[in-house]
C-alpha cells in the first residue's frame, strides 16, 4: 500500500492513461488507479479515428430538429434504450434546452476549435515520448455522402473547419472510390482529410501508456473507489474497498462512471452511456488504408492489426442496461451496402458507453468547491481524440497556468 501521498488519478481509460502520463511528464508522482485493467472499458473498442475535424457540438438546433425522426427508426444512427427512457428524460430535457441556446451552441464552437489544436499538437508529442509509432497511421480520412442533400448538410461544419483551417478535400463518388477501392457505386460525394490519423489498436495504446507510465515510476493498481476523505476544501485521501491512499490531488477520469464519484464530492455530473457498438471482421478484400465514415450512418469502418472495425451508431440507455445486439448486426448491413464485398467472417463483437453530458462538453479542470480535485470526462465521441489534450490541460492547470477563457466552457461546475 502507498503511503505518501500522490496524484491520484481515477480511471485507466485513454483519458486517465493519458493524463497520467502528462502528470508524470510535469515531476509528480502519480498512481493511476481502476477497477479494471488499463484500457478494457469504453476505451478498448472504439473505432480509433482522431478526430480533430471535430467543430461543431452534436447539442444544436439541426440536430433537435432530426432527433424525433431518427429516434423513430429502429435501424437509425441513434435510438433510445426503451426501458431507459424514465432515466434519460432529464437529461434529454437538458439537451434540448442547450441544442436550443445560441449562447450554449456558441460556446461549444468556441471551446472545440482550442480543444483540437491542442489535440492535434498533444498527440503528437505523445506517441514520439510513449513510443507509440506502430500503432498508427496518418493515411487520412474520408467522410462519403449517398445523396447531394445529405453532403449539402454538412456545409455548416465545413465552413467552421475552414474557418479553423483545417484541410480537406472535397470529392465526387469516382475520386472517393480511388480513395477507398470497395466503395458501393451509389456513393455521390466524399470530403476527404489527407492529414487524418487513426490507431490500428485502441486497447494497445491504453496498455502502452499504462506501461511506459510504470516504468518511468507510476504506480498503476487495481481497486474500487468507495469514498473520499475531506478536510475542508480537499480530498486527503481516496478510500478504496480495501483501504485509503492518500492524495497530493486526485483526477477524476472514470468515463460514464464519473457522475458516482463526483456525487461522493459533492457536485453533479450528469453523464449517460452513450451506447456505441463495434464487430471486428476478417479482413476480406479491404484495399483502402484509412478510416471511411458514411455520414448519414453514423459509422465508421476502419482497418485495424486484428481485422476491420466496424464501429458507431448510437444508443442512450441508463447504466448496467443489457446489450442491444441487433445494433451490431445493424453496423454489419450497414457495411455491406456501403462497402459490397468487403470484409470476412466476424472475428468479435462488443459494447461500450461513452459519457456524454447534456450539452456535449466534456468536462475539464479544477472541481467546483474545492482546491485539489481536477476533472476530465464527457468526452462522448471524441474520448480518444481528446485525451492527450485534456492531460496536458489539467497538468499544466495545476502548475497554476489558467485555462484559456474559451475553455471556462468545460467547467466541471456548470451543472452545480
Amino acid at each position: 500500500m502507498t503511503t505518501e501521498a500522490s496524484i491520484i488519478v481515477i480511471g485507466a481509460g485513454i483519458v486517465g492513461a493519458a493524463t497520467a502520463r502528462a502528470l508524470q511528464r510535469f515531476g509528480h508522482a502519480v498512481t493511476l488507479i481502476d477497477s479494471a485493467e488499463p484500457g478494457r472499458a469504453t476505451s478498448y473498442g472504439n473505432a480509433g479515428f482522431i478526430a480533430i475535424d471535430h467543430v461543431l457540438p452534436l447539442a444544436r438546433p439541426s440536430t433537435l430538429k432530426r432527433l424525433p425522426q431518427m429516434l423513430m427508426d429502429r435501424n437509425g444512427p441513434l435510438t433510445v434504450h426503451p426501458p431507459s427512457l424514465p432515466y434519460l428524460l432529464p437529461w434529454m430535457a437538458r439537451f434540448a434546452r442547450a441544442a436550443y441556446s445560441a449562447a450554449e451552441v456558441r460556446k461549444g464552437v468556441d471551446s472545440f476549435g482550442p480543444l483540437m489544436a491542442e489535440a492535434n499538437m498533444a498527440w503528437k508529442i505523445e506517441i514520439q515520448a510513449s513510443g507509440l509509432g506502430d500503432l498508427f497511421k496518418s493515411r487520412g480520412a474520408l467522410y462519403v455522402y449517398e445523396s447531394e442533400a445529405s453532403f449539402l448538410a454538412g456545409a455548416e461544419e465545413r465552413e467552421l473547419q475552414k474557418a479553423k483551417g483545417t484541410e480537406f478535400e472535397i470529392v465526387d463518388g469516382n475520386r472517393a472510390r480511388e480513395l477507398a477501392p470497395g466503395l458501393s457505386s451509389h456513393i455521390v460525394r466524399g470530403v476527404y482529410y489527407p492529414h487524418g490519423m487513426h490507431t490500428i489498436n485502441p486497447y494497445r495504446v491504453v496498455e502502452m501508456l499504462a506501461e511506459r507510465f510504470a516504468a518511468d515510476g507510476g504506480t498503476v493498481r487495481r481497486g474500487r473507489v468507495r469514498g473520499f476523505r475531506r478536510e475542508g476544501n480537499t480530498v486527503s485521501a481516496v478510500q478504496l474497498t480495501d483501504g485509503d491512499l492518500p492524495a497530493k490531488a486526485v483526477v477524476i477520469a472514470a468515463g460514464r462512471a464519473s457522475g458516482e464519484l463526483t456525487r461522493l464530492l459533492g457536485f453533479n455530473a450528469p453523464l449517460v452511456a452513450e451506447r456505441g457498438y463495434h464487430v471486428m471482421l476478417a479482413p476480406d478484400n479491404v484495399r483502402f488504408e484509412m478510416p471511411v465514415s458514411p455520414a448519414e450512418r453514423g459509422f465508421f469502418v476502419t482497418p485495424m492489426e486484428e481485422g476491420l472495425r466496424v464501429a458507431g451508431t448510437v444508443e442512450l440507455a441508463a447504466p448496467h442496461q443489457p446489450p442491444s445486439w441487433h445494433r451490431a448486426d445493424l453496423l454489419v448491413r450497414h457495411l455491406k451496402d456501403i462497402f459490397p464485398g468487403v470484409g470476412g467472417a466476424e472475428q468479435s463483437r462488443w459494447i461500450g458507453e461513452r459519457p456524454s453530458l447534456p450539452d456535449f462538453r466534456p468536462a475539464i479542470g479544477r472541481a467546483p468547491r474545492l482546491a485539489n480535485v481536477y476533472c476530465g470526462y464527457g468526452h462522448q465521441h471524441v474520448g480518444l481524440t481528446l485525451a492527450t489534450a485534456t492531460g496536458r490541460l489539467i497538468a499544466r492547470q495545476m502548475e497554476g497556468e489558467a485555462l484559456t477563457p474559451a475553455l471556462a466552457a468545460c467547467d466541471p461546475g456548470r451543472f452545480g
